[in-house]
């Protein structure tokens, strides 16, 4: 039988929305802590990041919000900040994203967790930090692409043109800091028996997790430069890691390529040369799965290009059971990938699906504060409580 999950005796009050916040409370969530979702009356606008079809319980907010439980507050009333600060009281760690301020215009700011809880980990994620100059600026993943220069040196490096990141890139690059960040600061409370702010600024997040940035600072800076995927005909696009000189001379030397380079051609026609080369060997060979074989016989590292789509469902995928299905909430399943660690004792995975707004109140409530059903109905009836 499985030992319990990691954190199976933490309870964690996530006021955040959107990625980064919300998705440090699903990898908490699933590593077995009691992680209580505080939703604003408005919703979770990953709730609407989404097709219109896929709106609501979408597949963006359930894959950041798995596992959670959901209490729906209005943090503008009195009667709601004082029930989020005894929902802190009874918990260890507590999560936002809001702007710097607003969680203090909220009264949920660290003064107002850190009096109501000593012990408690406080965790706040913004795009700038809270004694910038920029600290009044909103932080999307778009925006701190162009603010920390990614937007600008895969273009550089790429010779393309400005476009985006088509990904998050710095919500999750956040949301991994901010979990390492929250537990250093438990093992402090556990020493100590106080508990830490813990602040943390996308800005810093992005550039302090960008591998590209000791080439920027050399003077003059310098692009490393990588190869692109061989284009090997019938046997697709293979990927090939190293500097070009590098793939080029092992290639040469594994399978006996001559030089198509002339004697004295400058790098630039030497490397259009050799990878053309390289891209009618590849080509040349029976099948992609040969090719492949050829060249990790021969150790140099490389893997076919394929769709996203073939690596979230493809038989590697499904060796690796990649994908959960997990509860719509609709009265279907979805397809949902499950987080990457694997313990050799403990049990990991979701306990429960992504709630529904509010879903979880007088539950919460209840349980963790002793409500009874008489006050959670006159709490409902004031407008503090909401649920769908």
């Amino acid at each position: 039988m499985p030992d319990p999950a990691p954190f199976a005796d933490l309870r964690v009050v996530d006021l955040s929305q959107v990625l980064a916040g919300p998705y440090t409370g699903r990898i908490l969530a699933e590593l077995g802590a009691d992680v209580i979702k505080v939703e604003a009356p408005a919703g979770d606008l990953t709730r609407v990041i989404a097709p219109k079809r896929d709106r609501g319980q979408s597949g963006l907010y359930t894959w950041a919000n798995l596992g959670k439980r959901n209490v729906c507050i209005d943090l503008q009333k009195p009667e709601g900040r004082a029930l989020a600060l005894d929902l802190v009281r009874a918990s260890h760690v507590v999560l936002e994203n809001f702007r710097p301020g607003v969680a203090e215009r909220l009264g949920v700011g660290w003064q107002a967790v850190h009096a109501a809880n000593p012990r408690a980990v406080m965790v706040s994620v913004s795009g700038f930090g809270s004694d910038s100059s920029r600290r009044e600026h909103g932080a999307f993943a778009p925006t701190m692409h162009a603010a920390t220069g990614l937007i600008e040196y895969l273009a550089r490096k790429s010779k393309g043109p400005m476009v985006n990141l088509p990904d998050a890139h710095a919500d999750l690059t956040s949301a991994l800091h901010a979990l390492v960040g929250l537990l250093a600061a438990l093992r402090v409370a556990e020493r100590t028996g106080i508990g830490e702010h813990v602040e943390i600024a996308m800005y810093d997040a992005v550039l302090g997790t960008y591998p590209e940035t000791p080439f920027e600072l050399l003077e003059p800076p310098e692009i490393r430069e990588e190869p692109p995927p061989y284009d090997a005909g019938a046997n697709g696009f293979v990927a090939v890691a190293g500097p070009p000189q590098h793939v080029w001379a092992q290639l040469a030397r594994a399978f006996a390529l001559a030089d198509p380079a002339p004697a004295g051609a400058d790098l630039a026609t030497k490397a259009r040369l050799r990878h053309a080369a390289i891209e009618r060997w590849m080509a040349a060979q029976p099948g992609r799965d040969a090719l492949l074989r050829r060249l990790e016989a021969a150790r140099i590292p490389c893997a076919a290009v394929v769709t996203l789509r073939e690596a979230l469902e493809g038989p590697f995928a499904r060796e690796r059971e990649l994908l959960l299905r997990v509860d719509d909430r609709h009265g279907g399943t979805r397809p949902v990938v499950r987080l990457p660690y694997r313990f050799s004792r403990s049990e990991v995975r979701a306990q429960r699906p992504a709630p529904r707004r509010g879903e979880h109140n007088a539950e919460v409530l209840r349980e963790l504060l002793a409500l009874d059903e008489s006050r959670i109905a006159a709490l409902a009836a004031a407008g503090v409580l909401l649920a769908e």
